[in-house]
C-alpha cells in the first residue's frame, strides 16, 4: 500500500517528482542569489536591461540545472520536456514564433492608437546609444523568453500533464502564471492577470501543437521586446531604460493599459483570442507531451 503512495508500478509517481523538482529549483535558486548578494553587483535601476539580464539569466541557470538533474534522473532526454536541441533552438519554429510575438503587440498597438490611446514624439535615444539598448533589450527578452517557458512549460508543464491530463495542467499553468504577476508586480489589477493567462493559453496550445519550446520562446521574446522597447509601453509601473521613441498612452486603461502598459489593455484580450483561434486552425495536430496520465 504504501509503495502505490509513492509508485505507480513505472517510476515515481508525478506528484513526488514535481514535488522534488521544485525543491530542487527553490534550493540552487537559494544559493545562486547567495552568491549574486555576495558579488557586489551594480545597482541597476527602473526597467533595466542590464537587471534583467542577471536575474532572467540565473532563473535560466536553476531551472537547466534542475530539469537536468531530473532527466538523469528520470532516463529521459531533455527534448521530452519541450526543450529544443541547440540545432533548433533558432530554428524554423523558433523565428516563426517571433513573427506571431512581433504581430500581436502591434496589433494591440494598432488598436489602442485607432482608439486615441497612443502617441508618439520622437525617438528617445539616437546613435550608438540606440543601437546599444536596441542590443541590451533583444538579449534581456530573449532570456525572460527562454527562462520563464524553460521554467514553467518544460519540466513543470510535462510532469503535472502526466499527472492530471494536459489541459487542466494548461489551464493550472495558465491560471497560476496569471497570479504569479498579479501578486509578485507592483499596480497590478485583474486585467493583467486576465491578459496573461490568454497569452500563456496560446503559449501551451503553440508548444502542444509545434511539439517544442522554440515556438513559445520566439513568441515570448518577440512579444516582451515589441511592448517593453519599440513602442515604449509602461510594464510594472516603469517605461525602459534605454527604450526606443518617447511615447505616452492617454486615455482610459481599459483601452492603454494604464500603469500596468497595453499588456493590460482590453484590447489584449481580443487580440489574443483571435491568436489562439487562428494558431488552432493553423496547426491542427497535437505534438506534445507524450506522456500516459499517472
Amino acid at each position: 500500500m504504501l509503495r502505490k503512495i509513492f509508485h505507480n508500478g513505472r517510476e515515481l509517481r508525478a506528484g513526488w517528482r514535481l514535488l522534488i523538482f521544485i525543491a530542487l529549483f527553490l534550493g540552487i535558486g537559494r544559493g545562486l542569489r547567495f552568491l549574486l548578494e555576495h558579488a557586489h553587483l551594480p545597482d541597476y535601476h527602473g526597467l533595466n536591461p542590464m537587471d534583467l539580464i542577471i536575474a532572467e539569466g540565473g532563473t535560466l541557470l536553476v531551472s537547466l540545472i534542475a530539469t537536468a538533474i531530473m532527466a538523469r534522473f528520470e532516463h529521459r532526454p531533455l527534448t521530452v520536456y519541450g526543450l529544443p536541441r541547440l540545432r533548433d533552438l533558432f530554428g524554423r519554429l523558433f523565428w516563426t514564433g517571433t513573427i506571431w510575438g512581433a504581430a500581436m503587440p502591434s496589433a494591440i498597438i494598432l488598436l489602442i492608437f485607432l482608439a486615441g490611446g497612443y502617441r508618439v514624439h520622437g525617438l528617445n535615444l539616437q546613435g550608438a546609444e540606440m543601437l546599444k539598448f536596441a542590443s541590451l533589450w533583444l538579449f534581456a527578452n530573449l532570456l525572460i523568453g527562454m527562462s520563464e517557458e524553460i521554467t514553467f512549460r518544460g519540466y513543470f508543464l510535462y510532469t503535472l500533464s502526466a499527472g492530471i491530463g494536459f489541459w487542466a495542467a494548461a489551464l493550472f499553468n495558465a491560471v497560476g502564471f496569471g497570479a504569479l504577476h498579479y501578486f509578485l508586480k507592483p499596480f497590478e489589477r485583474w486585467e493583467d492577470w486576465v491578459a496573461v493567462s490568454l497569452i500563456t493559453i496560446f503559449i501551451t496550445l503553440a508548444q502542444r501543437r509545434t511539439g517544442s519550446l522554440a515556438f513559445s520562446i520566439g513568441m515570448h521574446a518577440a512579444f516582451d521586446f515589441m511592448f517593453i522597447y519599440v513602442y515604449s509601453g509602461r510594464n510594472g509601473g516603469d517605461v525602459a531604460v534605454g527604450r526606443l521613441l518617447n511615447a505616452d498612452f492617454p486615455g482610459s486603461v481599459r483601452i492603454t493599459g494604464g500603469l500596468l502598459g497595453p499588456e493590460a489593455s482590453w484590447f489584449c484580450f481580443l487580440v489574443t483570442i483571435t491568436a489562439i483561434v487562428l494558431l488552432h486552425f493553423k496547426y491542427r495536430e497535437a505534438k506534445w507531451p507524450a506522456v500516459a496520465k499517472t
